[in-house]
Order: structure tokens, then sequence, then C-alpha cells
């Protein structure tokens, strides 16, 4: 039925929030302030808030016609809105660099993730990544990972400037894949309201990550659901 299998990376193949912590940790390290889980809470919550009203359509930048500086405002206003007025804009872009860079150095991979992409793999599936996620750490986690051989095609949203669950995505993607069948695609991905959503919008199979158990939506019907990843032996 498919013969290409497309995976989001962060909280798909990732515990995302562990490494999106372990990379604030050096932010405060730089701005020799203490750790603490109630401020990476703040943060944490605007890292999401960003990266869903971006997705959403509801932020713009100074920048839509420039990708590279789009992404450089879009990850820099993160900083801006956590430390207030006591950084710039030039400081604030100096410590999402800071930030990226710990991005790369620990990777934490979900439960099953290099033995479900090697058994993908071995059924002659083609692999691609897919992600809403910045393209400068991209190489380095699929690395620590030990999954990056396995993948024909990385693709990130910044590569065309728009993110899952915008068409444009949907578009470059497939162009960079060599353009597979979509009847032959299957999406796996964690989040409704970008991968489901997406999928289903572009005519595209998919199947959630239901990793905490969420209720399901009226909204947003995958194909198929699984709680582990695992679970993909049942389906492919």
């Amino acid at each position: 039925m498919y013969n290409t299998i497309i995976f989001d990376l962060d909280d798909t193949l990732t515990d995302n929030c562990a490494n999106i912590k372990e990379a604030f940790k050096t932010v405060l390290e730089y701005r020799k302030e203490d750790y603490t889980d109630a401020k990476f809470e703040v943060f944490y919550s605007i890292d999401k808030k960003t990266w869903r009203d971006r997705a959403a359509g509801r932020l713009m930048t100074p920048y839509e016609d420039d990708m590279k500086k789009k992404a450089e405002w879009l990850r820099a206003s993160r900083f801006l809105k956590y430390f207030g007025d006591s950084i710039d804009y030039n400081e604030a872009v100096h410590i999402n660099n800071i930030y990226m860079d710990g991005m790369k150095k620990k990777v934490i991979a979900r439960e099953g993730t290099l033995d479900i992409i090697k058994y993908l793999y071995n059924k002659k599936y083609t692999l691609i990544i897919a992600t809403n996620g910045p393209t400068v750490p991209l190489k380095s986690k699929l690395e620590k990972l030990q999954i990056e051989k396995y993948f024909k095609t990385v693709f990130s949203a910044e590569e065309v400037g728009f993110m899952k669950p915008h068409k444009e995505f949907y578009k470059g993607l497939l162009k960079k894949s060599g353009s597979p069948a979509k009847e032959k695609i299957l999406f796996i991905g964690d989040e409704l309201e970008k991968d489901i959503k997406g999928g289903m919008e572009n005519s595209i199979d998919t199947c959630w990550c239901n990793y905490n158990n969420e209720e399901k939506s009226t909204r947003y019907i995958p194909k198929y659901e699984i709680h582990k990843l695992e679970e993909l032996k049942q389906i492919l």
C-alpha cells in the first residue's frame, strides 16, 4: 500500500522537551543565571506559543520575503520575550545561536526510534524526515540518534519559509522528495494541528503518535493512531 514513510522529527522521534531544556540551560550559563524548572516552564511556554502562532498564521515577521532573516527573527523573538528589555535584538540573535548549539549537544530519542527506523528501512520503505524545526541542528540530531543514513530526504520548513500545515510546506517537501505519489505516502507525527491537519489537507494518509493518551479530535482524524513507535509494525 505505502512505499514512502515521512516522519516528523521533534517529539515524534525525539523527546523534544528534554532537548529544549538542555539547550535552555546553556543559555542561562551564558547569562550567568541559575537554572530552575520555573524559568524553563516560562521559556517553554513562549517557545510553544511562538511556533503554534506561526504555524496558524497568527505571527508575521518583518522579513516575510527573506527566508533567512525570517527564521532569524522568529527564533530571536523568543528570547526578546523571555529576557525583555535586558537585551536588544542583536543580543537575542547571539543568544539564539548559543541555544542552537545547545540543541546539538544532547538529543534524547523516543523509545524504539532506532529499532523502528531499521525495521522500515529493511522492509525497503523510502524514509523521509519532514520537520518544522531549524535546519542548523538537524544533521547533528539525526547523527546522535544514529538514524541519518536510513533517510533518503531530510526537509526543514526553513527551506521554503512555511511550516506545517501550510500547503507550501508540502509542495516543497514533495518536490525535494522526488514527487512520490500521495496515495503511497504515510506521514507520521505527534501534533494534530500540524502533522495530522497537514496530511488531511494535502490528501496524505497520517498516523498520529498519541504518546500522552490525549483525547481524540473531531476535527483532525488520522488514519492510524499509535502510542508507541513499535506499534508501527502492526501497520507497516
